[in-house]
């Protein structure tokens, strides 16, 4: 193993007049530290908790049902009819599918959540979700669900090619 070599002091005394003009330069904002896993449980354990805020809308159960017995679409009020129309005849192009067949309605509401979270992040304003025909549980409760977001701002039962009856198509405001 080699040992590092020493300046000798006519080499010390040439390096300190070549910087004999210039000024120490102190760190004061930038602070670099090393990485560590703590940073990224963090970031998991903020992302969970948006998640969990996301689905909170879902878990509202003192809402009153204003649908009838079979939703098809919705419209928040402050918005006009074109944009229900407009993703009735498929003008909006879903950018993500999410699939529900086989979840109960507790798994469903996490991944509404998850996916809600998801589309605002990533700016995405349109996805269809895919209930499927089953008991119709999901069919009348994923609606519901839906109405109370505060981000939705439209949806709709999908086009035939998107999955007709058994998928809604929604708007998102991102």
């Amino acid at each position: 193993m080699q040992t590092k070599k020493k300046l000798s002091l006519k080499n010390k005394l040439i390096f300190r007049n070549y910087l004999s003009g210039t000024k120490k330069i102190f760190q004061d904002t930038i602070y670099h530290v090393q990485q560590s896993n703590s940073y990224f449980l963090s970031c998991k354990k903020k992302k969970k908790i948006y998640e969990d805020l996301h689905s909170y809308y879902f878990s509202l159960s003192d809402s009153i049902n204003n649908f009838n017995k079979n939703p098809l679409y919705y419209i928040r009020y402050d918005y006009e009819l074109k944009f229900l129309n407009k993703l009735k005849k498929g003008y909006y192009s879903p950018k993500i599918f999410l699939d529900v067949h086989g979840l109960n309605q507790f798994q469903t509401k996490l991944e509404l959540g998850r996916l809600m979270y998801f589309c605002i992040k990533k700016k995405i304003n349109c996805i269809n979700i895919m209930h499927g025909y089953g008991k119709k549980i999901l069919k009348k409760q994923i609606p519901i669900w839906l109405s109370r977001h505060p981000n939705v701002v439209a949806f709709h039962q999908s086009p035939k090619y998107f999955g007709s009856d058994a998928a809604i198509l929604v708007l998102i405001d991102v």
